[in-house]
């Protein structure tokens, strides 16, 4: 039986073998030496387990070194590796650059897997379509796409994992937002006056996610929990191993803080307690989700396929303001700050490289006469993306979320409305490739109406939150045709009221 040989490039930090695709990628993980492995074919312990950069990962040069595995005349495990760099790469013109080791050849159809590097800064996944040319050593290339299961082949991958600090980045994009950063917890300067110690926007208290995680929600926490990364519409299967972090991996969890002292709309007046404003701390621990799982046989797909973003986050709420009239910051809300992170998943030697951006913003809207002077503590936990089944239905998106909130009785007067949003806009990358998004909107709101009939002004104040996913036309990078589902509403969507007296009419 004539058998079919596939060449993968990875990273020359572990070594590539020979890849036959008719044993399945499984053989890229074991040479002749049969390095113990889990039962999903990835090696137990050693610098290449999923999840963990080999240390000379981290110090490869400028130049993208790679490996590519190169095919003998018969099937076997063992295989001869050839090294080569990413000497260039143009995602957009379909072009790249490689310099293979001396004597060695690069070949049409030979899959390259780059990890981040000066040439992809979001890593790289493609095909090699035709060698154009040869110059210096360097054979010149034109590139076609490449999916997971081309690169992966047979393997089982469910990771979650936080986010390092190496691996984050913020941007303050508002004047009055600072940036804490883990290390010291002092204010950047880029982003804006800092928030005076112990003064309204350094409120004592301030959720802490890093502490426990994702918190628990309380006895009056969300109806719409849920503890495990399960597609909306299915129960959690038990024993979910993609839903936690491992106490190790807690341990490293990166939280970041961004300290919010913004002023509120034209229109907005001092209380007797404070000038116009939003201020306090917004916190976010950003964990990345991957999984994918292809068993032997001949569809060419996967059983199961994830990608999103997780984490917990705290908002330590001050808002103040007196609004008679109208007061809006506009129907687009206002940038607070953007941060972009990336993991590499390491599938033994191979590089699955997963980036997210997230820009943070808020939006203060009022009409009508009120006074709010609210002190406000939100903790909670969310995930957005997508999850695939083969056997149940295919793409399905994955929201969840859950919070709480608490603090001491606030000063709600007047006939009106008046809500302060924190938004989240997340996505989420294979390599440079979109595959999904999501957003994340927390908020307070304050009701007052005037007495009536005789009786008492009544008040309220709730707080909630909004979450939608939006699924991309390029999850195709799985090797699944994905339809375009941009358009279809799914959400979850809490409202709790906090504190209050009387009885409000509808909204």
């Amino acid at each position: 039986m004539a058998v079919s040989w596939r060449r993968i490039a990875v990273p020359a930090a572990a070594i590539g073998v020979l890849v036959p695709a008719a044993l399945g990628t499984h053989a890229l993980l074991s040479g002749p030496d049969e390095p113990r492995t889990s039962s999903a074919g990835i090696p137990a312990a050693g610098p290449t387990a999923p999840g963990a950069v080999p240390d000379d990962a981290r110090a490869s040069g400028p130049e993208g070194t790679a490996a590519v595995a190169r095919p003998s005349d018969a099937p076997t495990r063992s295989g001869n590796s050839v090294s080569v760099q990413l000497s260039s790469y143009d995602a957009q013109r379909k072009q790249a650059e490689l310099k293979p080791s001396a004597g060695k050849t690069v070949r049409t159809g030979d899959v390259i897997a780059a990890a981040p590097n000066r040439h992809a800064p979001s890593g790289a996944l493609f095909k090699v379509g035709k060698v154009t040319g040869s110059r210096d050593g360097k054979v010149r290339v034109t590139t076609a796409p490449a999916t997971l299961s081309e690169l992966l082949g047979d393997q089982k991958v469910d990771q979650r994992a936080a986010l390092r600090p190496g691996e984050v980045s913020v941007r303050p994009l508002s004047s009055g937002v600072t940036v804490k950063t883990p290390a010291s917890g002092a204010g950047s300067e880029s982003g804006g006056p800092a928030t005076p110690s112990g003064g309204p926007g350094a409120p004592s208290g301030s959720p802490d996610a890093t502490a426990s995680g994702s918190p628990s929600p309380s006895a009056s926490g969300s109806s719409g929990v849920r503890t495990q990364l399960t597609p909306s519409g299915t129960r959690p299967t038990p024993g979910s191993s993609g839903s936690t972090l491992s106490p190790e991996a807690r341990k490293a969890l990166t939280t970041l803080r961004l300290g919010v002292n913004v002023p509120l709309p034209k229109g907005v007046q001092a209380t007797a307690k404070s000038p116009a404003r939003l201020s306090g701390e917004v916190s976010f621990t950003p964990e990345l989700i991957f999984q994918y799982e292809k068993r032997g046989g001949l569809n060419l797909l996967p059983q199961r396929a994830a990608i999103g973003l997780g984490g917990s986050y705290g908002y330590g709420w001050q808002v103040h303001g007196k609004v008679r009239g109208k007061a809006d910051t506009g129907q687009v809300a206002v940038p607070l700050a953007a941060v972009t992170g990336r993991h590499v998943f390491w599938v033994g030697p191979v590089p699955v490289v997963v980036s997210t951006e997230v820009t943070f913003t808020y939006r203060f809207t009022a009409d009508g006469r009120i006074v709010l002077d609210a002190d406000q503590r939100t903790a909670g936990s969310f995930a957005v993306g997508a999850t695939y089944d083969r056997d149940h239905g295919g793409w399905k998106p994955l929201h969840e979320a859950r919070q709480q909130t608490k603090g001491g009785a606030p000063r709600v007067e007047g006939a009106a409305t008046a809500t302060a949003r924190v938004g989240a806009h997340a996505e989420v990358f294979l390599y440079d490739t979109a595959g999904v998004g999501g957003d994340l909107s927390v908020h307070l709101t304050g009701r007052a109406a005037g007495a009536s009939d005789g009786g008492a002004p009544a008040w309220a104040l709730s707080a909630g939150y909004d979450l939608k996913t939006e699924l991309m036309l390029q999850l195709k990078i799985f090797g699944i045709k994905v339809a375009d589902l941009r358009t279809t509403p799914f959400a979850l969507h809490d409202e709790r009221k906090l504190f209050g007296r009387g009885k409000l009419p509808p909204v």
